[in-house]
C-alpha cells in the first residue's frame, strides 16, 4: 500500500548541527503540559547538547542504560505535540579516539530548562569537550499531515563518563519553509553514518507547487549544514535544493522506483548509497544498476536493503535483503552479498526459507512450505526503515547469521534465522508464544503475544549472534504491550530476554522529571510501522576496551535505538513526546587517575618506569590513561618519567 495514512507512515525528520548553538532533549516545557520539541522553523537548524543516561536492568539482571536523546519535531497542529516519528537508524561503524578544538554543550538539571526558544529556560550551564572515546550517528524521520523532515545526530560518549552522551542535533532536510508554504518533497530517512553522512529518499508524494520530480536518493553532509533551511525542490531544469554544498543528489528524477538507501561508511571521502530498485537492480551511489548482487537460485530482491560492516564474503561489508527464489513465486527466501570500498559486489548467497523449520525445542512452522517473508509489503519500501534483514555473527557456530520475520498462515509468525557456513542451516530464533525469560535457565516473565496486526518488528543482530526486536508482549501478569526484546544466542537455542517494555518509568537526569514509556513503536493500521525497529537500529561495535564473556553479557552489542511515546509528569501534568530512546550497555567509568601510575596497577614502582620506556612516543587521546602515560597528558615522553619519579613508592588512593 503506496498511500501515506495521516499520521500512520514514517518520513524523514530534521537532522540538525549549528555551532554554538546548545541545546537538551531530556527537557520538560517551564509550563507544564506544553511541548518544548523543536519547531523547524523558529528554533535553531544546529543545536549541542548533554543526555545523561539512567540505570535499566533487563530480566535476566544485564545492566543497560537509557536516554532520550531525541525527540520529534513540535508538530503545527496544536492537537499534537510532536510530530509521528518515522524510520530510524543508528550508524554501522563508529569512530574511536577523536580530538577536536574544544566544543560547548549544553547541560543542566532543572525542570523548565531546555531547547525550545518559546517553552523552555535557558540552560544554566555548558561543558567544553575535546576528545570522544567513541562517536556514532543516529538519524531519524518525522512527519505530520503534509510536511516530513529529515535529521540526524553525531554522539560522543567517553570512557571517564561513559554514562553521558553528547549530542549535535541538525537538521538535514525539509519539505517546506513554514507550515503554511506548500510541500515539495515527502522525504524518508534510509542510513547514516559515524561522519555525519546521512540518506534518504525523495518523492513528490502530497507536493504541490515546485515539487521535486520522480524518485530521487539524496547525502546531506551534516557537517556541511548551516543556518538555514533545506527544502528540496524542482528548480524548473532539475531537482535542487537550498544548500548544494551539503546535499547531493546521487538519484535526480527517476523514472524507476527505488526504495530508501543503505549506507558504506568510509573514511576518507562519503559513504556510498547502497540503492535497490524495481526494475531488480541495484546501483551503487546510484550508478547503473546491475542485477549481480543476486545469489544462484535468487530471481529477485524484496524489500529495502540492510548493511552490516562485516565482511565474511569478501569486501568490507555485507548488503542483505528478502528474495524471491528461482523456483517458485513467494518471497521465501534471503539474499546477501558482499561489496567491496566502491560499492561494487565482490559475491553472493542465498538461501530459501526450508520446510518444516524448528527451533529444536518443539515449535515447527512451513510445514506446508506456504509461510512467506512479507515486511517489505506496505510503505516500507518508500518509507523505510532499513532493513527486514539482520545480518550479524555467530562465534559459537562460526558462522554468518542472517535473520526475518516470517508468516506461517497456520503458526504464525515467527524470526527464522539463516546459518551460513561452509553449508547453510536454519533455526527458529522467536515464535508466537514462545517465553520470554527471567534468566539464561529461568522461569517465565511472559510471552510473546499474538499482535495486531503484526507481531514482531524486524530483527536486528550483533557479532555474538544475538537477535534484538520489538515485540507484542503479554506479561505473566498485566495486560499485552509491547518489549524491546533480545534473542540470546545459546548453545541449546536462542532464549528470549527483556530488555525493555512499555509501561517503564524512568527518572530523566537532565530533566528533573520522571518519564513513562507509553507505546514502543510497533505497527500501524495494517503492517509495520515504518518508525518500529528494522537491522538498522542496531550499533553493531561495541564500545572500545570493552570484550564481551559471550553471547548473554550486555556488551555483546554497542548500541540499540527505539522510537516511543513517552509521558513525562511534568508537576502533575502529563507532557508527551515522541522519543528516539537510545539504549547501551552499562559501562563502568574507570577509577580517577593516579598521576605516576602508568600501567594502572595502584603502585608508583619500578613497573612504572618499564612501561613509560616500553611505550616510549606513543600517541592516545588524552585523560584516556593508555599504557605508560603517567601524566595523563595522552603523549609518553620524558614527563612521564618525572611524573612516575615524583610518585615514586606511594600507593595510589
Amino acid at each position: 500500500m503506496r498511500s501515506m495514512a495521516i499520521r500512520t507512515v514514517s518520513a524523514c525528520s530534521l537532522l540538525v548541527m549549528l555551532a554554538g548553538a546548545t541545546f537538551a532533549q531530556d527537557s520538560v516545557s517551564r509550563t507544564p503540559g506544553n511541548s518544548d520539541a523543536l519547531t523547524t522553523t523558529d528554533d535553531p537548524i544546529i543545536t549541542r547538547y548533554i543526555v545523561d543516561a539512567v540505570s535499566l536492568t533487563s530480566s535476566w539482571g544485564g545492566q543497560f542504560q537509557i536516554a532520550p536523546v531525541l525527540k520529534a519535531h513540535r508538530d503545527a497542529d496544536p492537537m499534537f505535540p510532536t510530530q509521528l516519528l518515522g524510520s530510524a537508524a543508528v550508524s554501522p561503524d563508529q569512530q574511536q579516539n577523536l580530538s577536536f578544538p574544544a566544543i560547548l554543550y549544553s547541560l543542566w538539571t532543572t525542570p523548565g530548562q531546555g531547547i525550545s526558544i518559546l517553552e523552555n529556560n535557558t540552560p544554566s550551564n555548558t561543558i567544553p569537550v575535546a576528545s570522544f572515546t567513541r562517536q556514532f550517528g543516529v538519524g531519524f524521520s518525522d512527519l505530520s499531515t503534509g510536511a516530513t523532515n529529515a535529521a540526524g545526530a553525531l554522539i560522543g560518549q567517553n570512557a571517564s563518563a561513559p554514562s553521558r552522551f553528547f549530542v549535535t542535533r541538525v537538521l538535514a532536510a525539509s519539505s517546506g519553509y513554514t507550515s503554511a508554504d506548500p510541500v515539495t518533497s515527502t522525504v524518508s530517512l534510509g542510513a547514516i553514518d559515524s561522519r555525519g553522512n546521512l540518506f534518504l529518499r525523495a518523492d513528490n508524494f502530497n507536493g504541490s507547487g515546485n515539487q521535486v520530480q520522480g524518485e530521487n536518493i539524496v547525502r546531506v553532509g551534516l557537517p556541511a549544514r548551516n543556518a538555514g533551511i533545506n527544502t528540496l525542490f524542482f528548480s524548473g531544469v532539475a531537482n535542487s535544493s537550498d544548500q548544494p554544498g551539503a546535499t547531493s543528489y546521487l538519484v535526480n528524477n527517476s523514472s524507476v522506483t527505488t526504495n530508501t538507501p543503505a549506507a558504506i561508511p568510509q573514511t576518507a571521502t562519503p559513504a556510498i548509497a547502497l540503492v535497490l530498485d524495481f526494475a531488480n537492480n541495484y546501483r551503487a551511489n546510484g550508478a547503473a544498476g546491475v542485477t549481480s548482487h543476486l545469489a544462484g537460485g535468487i530471481a529477485a530482491h524484496r524489500g529495502n536493503p540492510s548493511y552490516a560492516n562485516i565482511n565474511p564474503f569478501g569486501g568490507v561489508g555485507t548488503v542483505a535483503s528478502l528474495a524471491r527464489p528461482s523456483s517458485g513465486n513467494r518471497t521465501n527466501a534471503l539474499n546477501l552479498f558482499a561489496v567491496t570500498s566502491t560499492g561494487a559486489v565482490a559475491s553472493a548467497r542465498g538461501a530459501t526459507l526450508p520446510a518444516n523449520i524448528t527451533d529444536g525445542a518443539g515449535f515447527t512452522a512451513n510445514t506446508a512450505s506456504n509461510a512467506e517473508f512479507l515486511q517489505y509489503l506496505s510503505q516500507t519500501t518508500f518509507r523505510g526503515g532499513n532493513g527486514q534483514v539482520a545480518v550479524g555473527s555467530d562465534p559459537l557456530t562460526s558462522t554468518t547469521i542472517a535473520a526475518a520475520v516470517a508468516t506461517d498462515p497456520t503458526a504464525g509468525e515467527f524470526v527464522a534465522v539463516a546459518r551460513f557456513g561452509v553449508s547453510t542451516s536454519w533455526t527458529v530464533a522467536a515464535f508466537e508464544g514462545k517465553q520470554v525469560l527471567n534468566g539464561p535457565s529461568g522461569t517465565a516473565i511472559g510471552t510473546i503475544a499474538n499482535g495486531n496486526p503484526v507481531t514482531f518488528s524486524a530483527p536486528g543482530a550483533d557479532r555474538q549472534g544475538n537477535l534484538y526486536f520489538v515485540a507484542a508482549f503479554q506479561p505473566t501478569v498485566g495486560p499485552q504491550t509491547t518489549a524491546l526484546i533480545k534473542a540470546v544466542n545459546t548453545a541449546a537455542g536462542y532464549r528470549l530476554e527483556r530488555i525493555l517494555q512499555a509501561g517503564q518509568t524512568f527518572a530523566g537526569a537532565n530533566s528533573g522529571r520522571e518519564y513513562t514509556i507509553e507505546k514502543l513503536t510497533l505497527a500501524d493500521s495494517d503492517s509495520v510501522a515504518s518508525g518500529t525497529f528494522f537491522s538498522g537500529n542496531v550499533l553493531q561495535p561495541t564500545f572500545p576496551n570493552e570484550n564481551p564473556t559471550g553471547p548473554a553479557d550486555p556488551r555483546s552489542v554497542g548500541g540499540l535505538i527505539v522510537n516511543a511515546q513517552i509521558v513525562y509528569n511534568n508537576a502533575g501534568t502529563p507532557e508527551p513526546y515522541q522519543a528516539v530512546l537510545l539504549v547501551t550497555p552499562q559501562i563502568q567509568a574507570p577509577p580517577p587517575f593516579c598521576t605516576g601510575d602508568a600501567n594502572n596497577d595502584g603502585q608508583i614502582n619500578f613497573a612504572d618506569i618499564t612501561s613509560v620506556l616500553a611505550n616510549f612516543n606513543n600517541i592516545y587521546t588524552p585523560g584516556s590513561g593508555g599504557a605508560g602515560d603517567a601524566n595523563n597528558d595522552g603523549a609518553v615522553n620524558f614527563a612521564d618519567v618525572t611524573a612516575v619519579l615524583q610518585g615514586f613508592g606511594t600507593a595510589c588512593p
